[in-house]
Parts: C-alpha cells; sequence; structure tokens
C-alpha cells in the first residue's frame, strides 16, 4: 500500500514539474492596477491588455504627455488612429438584442460618440459582462485622470 502512495506521490512531482516547464514564460502572480496611483499611460496599457474584447483598436496611447484628456485608439492592421476626447465623457454598458453581446459605448452629454459609419462608436464587445466591466473601469479611471489634470491646471498652485 505504501508503495502505491509513492509511487502515485512521485508520478504527481513528475507531473507538476512537467506543469511548471510548460508554465514557464507566464506571470506567476495576479498584478494589481491600483487605479487611484497608476499614470493615465498605466491605465491605458491596461486598455491595450483587452485588446481581445475591443471594437475600434488594439492600442491605446497618450501622444502628448501634456495632455491626459485625448486617447488615441490605434488599429495598427487598419492603420487607423481614433483620438477620443475624455472631457465630460461618460460611459454605457449595453446588451445587443441580435448577438446577445455585452458592450461599450462613450459619450459627451446626450450625444453619444459615433464611429465612421456613423452607427454608436463600440469601444469594448465580448460575450462576458465582468470583462466589459472592468474596461469600463479602466475608461472611468482615465476620465478620472483628466478631470485631475484639468483642474491642476486650473489651480497650478494647490
Amino acid at each position: 500500500m505504501r508503495f502505491i502512495f509513492l509511487l502515485t506521490l512521485a508520478a504527481g512531482l513528475v507531473g507538476c514539474g512537467d506543469f511548471q516547464a510548460r508554465m514557464s514564460g507566464y506571470p506567476t502572480q495576479d498584478t494589481a492596477l491600483n487605479l487611484e496611483t497608476a499614470s493615465s499611460n498605466d491605465i491605458a496599457d491596461a486598455l491595450s491588455q483587452l485588446s481581445r474584447i475591443a471594437v475600434i483598436g488594439d492600442d491605446w496611447e497618450f501622444f502628448d504627455p501634456q495632455d491626459a484628456c485625448t486617447v488615441h485608439v490605434i488599429d495598427k492592421s487598419a492603420q487607423a488612429n481614433i483620438p477620443l476626447n475624455l472631457i465630460g465623457a461618460e460611459f454605457d454598458l449595453q446588451r445587443d438584442a441580435h448577438t446577445k453581446n455585452y458592450y461599450a459605448t462613450m459619450k459627451h452629454g446626450t450625444s453619444t460618440v459615433l464611429g465612421p459609419d456613423q452607427a454608436p462608436l463600440r469601444l469594448f464587445e465580448t460575450s462576458a459582462y465582468h470583462d466589459v466591466f472592468f474596461a469600463e473601469g479602466y475608461l472611468q479611471a482615465l476620465v478620472k485622470k483628466c478631470q485631475q489634470g484639468l483642474a491642476q491646471a486650473a489651480h497650478p498652485h494647490h
């Protein structure tokens, strides 16, 4: 009986070693992004990591370090660049009646931002609500960074 236990244990350890070898190169820890202390570029990088659910582009960038209110969404395959104005931006999470996918759109006041096809611009879209929810949280954090930058510019001595 002890022999069978040791044999099973040895096989488990070998399997574990094989598993670890296959996983090398992958992060071994979850990393958390503190949205309060992260820079706008850090948050934009986090949005870029969600490229599998992005609709309008796979790379989010701030080209001007002095402008935390214009984020550029770059679609490398189409060689397109869509600048998004974050001043006063709000985001809506909706569900497509036909595909049942969840998606995020952006609006300024009551006006929804439109894409080149004049339809509401879908920033992220996927069947998993939580993925779009996280993307929307990052977008809200970028708007907050924009607002903070505008407030600091208006009152530079505070």
